[in-house]
């Protein structure tokens, strides 16, 4: 009896372990398996975010100067004006690539975001840490805070240039997805696709550079003519495809690259991790390759040809012009066949005035009775209110606010005095009150003393 029961514990415990391994085997079936020399990567489609190929892209990775590219993303979204001049206060205090900023300079927040990402300076992130957040903690809190709405799970950064440290890591898959959203903003492609930059000597009230410095872009793939082996062939380096994105190195996280390139009106996003020497170039290459080879997109709307008008009544223009902010498209993979079934849906919400580019409503996407995406509403034109002097003006505004000011003073100054005169009134019949009683209290006094004793 016991070795029937041992036997069946076997059983069981053996079929635990296969139905595990096989649950494990279909979440690493999500993705297409790709031949990598490194043991870490994906790569994604921009539009979508779908993962197209990988290997172990959930692994934990340290991301070295790849997290520079989040680092900007959030300076970008924080600073309103990247042209205001921050000068450098302090000496930054950190090791590893430099701009050399000295103390006294100045520079604006987009030349520093240039010498983040283009030459890869640690000083520079730390300086734009401390611009933002005011010190370099509270902006890793913020990074990671903004890391989990962006869907970042397996994510924690501890400083905002990825010198080595044990709490901060990441994952392949985290860190195209995070690039992928710093790749939303053009600024931020303007600069990863820049093949180098110089800062010329100059001392002005808001610029003040006290040595020229010239940097070309550390991403090989924009700037290289050595060659790699790829495919059984000698090629180079340089991809044409390629505008971006950060290169990162530290001897524990190895060479890392977050690469994205353009192809067949498709973006795809790779990233690789843990490599050595130019074999990163070689499997991001193959990364980005796989994708463009292996799948196609298929534009569902294209914001160019959905363009509408509203009318609008009492306003001078009598209608404004609207589309979505961005196209939407769907990444199918060779041969797979694309549901047609797509509707949307619009809701618009303005108010008068608007400006060319603010947000007029939203776009939903169904795919049957499937809410696929929402793509925000934004105007191509102007549009003013018809009693706009009164509305708008920045003069009738201010007399207003002033206006708004005196009467707020003048009531104030009627309670004040209200307040006074009851406190005086009450003062007055305190003051007659103790003068009675005082009054009252001498009368008593003084018969007390003119009434003679009797004698005992």
């Amino acid at each position: 009896m016991k070795k029937k029961l041992s036997y069946l514990i076997v059983c069981l415990i053996t079929m635990i372990t296969l139905i595990n391994s096989s649950i494990v085997a279909f979440a690493d079936e999500t993705y297409d398996n790709v031949d990598l020399m490194a043991n870490y990567g994906v790569v994604i489609d921009y539009e979508t975010g779908k993962v197209l190929g990988g290997k172990n892209i959930d692994s934990k990775v340290y991301p070295a100067s790849t997290t520079k590219i989040w680092t900007a993303y959030l300076v970008v979204k924080n600073v309103k004006n990247l042209d205001e001049p921050v000068e450098i206060t302090e000496p930054p205090g950190v090791d590893g690539s430099s701009m050399y900023l000295e103390v006294g300079e100045i520079f604006t927040v987009r030349e520093l975001l240039q010498g983040l990402l283009i030459h890869s300076s640690n000083d520079a992130a730390v300086v734009l840490a401390k611009y933002v957040s005011g010190s370099t903690q509270d902006f890793a809190q913020l990074m990671n805070k903004e890391a989990k709405k962006a869907g970042a799970l397996n994510t924690h950064f501890n400083n905002p240039h990825g010198l080595p440290d044990d709490n901060h890591y990441t994952t392949p898959y985290d860190m195209a997805m995070l690039a992928r959203k710093a790749m939303s903003e053009k600024v931020i492609r303007e600069i990863v696709s820049t093949k180098s930059i110089s800062f010329k000597q100059q001392n002005t009230a808001t610029s003040k550079i006290n040595t020229s410095r010239y940097f070309t872009n550390t991403n090989l793939f924009l700037t290289s003519n050595d060659k790699i082996t790829y495919r059984k062939q000698s090629i180079p380096i340089k991809y044409d495809i390629v505008d971006g994105i950060k290169t990162g190195y530290t001897d524990l996280a190895g060479r890392c690259l977050l690469s994205s390139a353009v192809k067949n009106d498709m973006r795809v996003i790779a990233a690789v991790f843990k490599s050595f020497g130019t074999n990163v170039y070689v499997d991001s290459r193959t990364l980005l390759d796989y994708g463009f080879e292996n799948y196609t997109s298929k534009t569902i709307i294209n914001k160019d040809d959905y363009t509408k008008t509203k009318r609008v009544l009492f306003s001078k223009e009598k209608e404004f012009i609207y589309q979505p902010k961005s196209s939407y498209k769907l990444i199918l993979k060779n041969g797979e066949a694309q549901n047609s079934d797509y509707t949307y849906k619009e809701n618009l919400d303005y108010h008068l005035p608007i400006y060319e580019g603010d947000k007029v409503g939203t776009l939903d996407v169904y795919n049957g009775n499937k809410l696929e995406k929402t793509i925000d509403l934004v105007s191509t034109s102007e549009i003013h209110s018809t009693f706009a002097f009164f509305t708008e003006s920045n003069f009738l505004k201010i007399l207003f606010k002033i206006i708004l000011f005196l009467i707020l003073a003048f009531v104030l100054f009627l309670a004040y005095a209200v307040i006074r005169k009851k406190y005086r009134r009450k003062m007055r019949q305190l003051s007659k009150k103790n003068k009675k009683k005082n009054t009252k209290n001498h009368k008593k006094n003084v018969q007390r003393k003119s009434t003679p004793r009797k004698k005992r």
